[in-house]
């Protein structure tokens, strides 16, 4: 999705407003907004299938939209890609603990 927002506007963008919490300013690279400097996003997925001879990977639910290009793939290491204690602001406090094993179904 932020492909798709691959403008001067949303590229001079460095701040915003996550509709999970309007009452606080966050800097785009803190949060998930389709608008940044670099239309590049990070999430984690299951890798399900991989069809090499049309190039075309099958994901596990995503933080994206079918068809948004995949740059990069790098496997999960827990001992690099895991944070023993993130700090978590108290307006997130509710927010679970971690993703459910099926995935967002987004």
């Amino acid at each position: 999705w932020a492909d798709q927002h691959d403008n001067e506007k949303s590229r001079s963008a460095l701040q915003t407003r996550p509709p999970y919490a309007r009452d606080h300013v966050m800097g785009v690279f803190a949060t998930r907004a389709e608008y940044r400097p670099n239309p590049i996003g990070l999430t984690t997925c299951k890798l399900l299938a991989v069809d090499e001879a049309n190039g075309i990977l099958r994901l596990g639910d995503i933080d994206a939209l079918d068809g948004t290009p995949v740059l990069d793939l790098k496997a999960y290491f827990p001992v690099c890609d895991r944070v023993r204690k993130a700090h978590i602001p108290d307006w997130l406090s509710d927010w679970p603990k971690w993703l459910p094993d099926e995935g967002l179904g987004l």
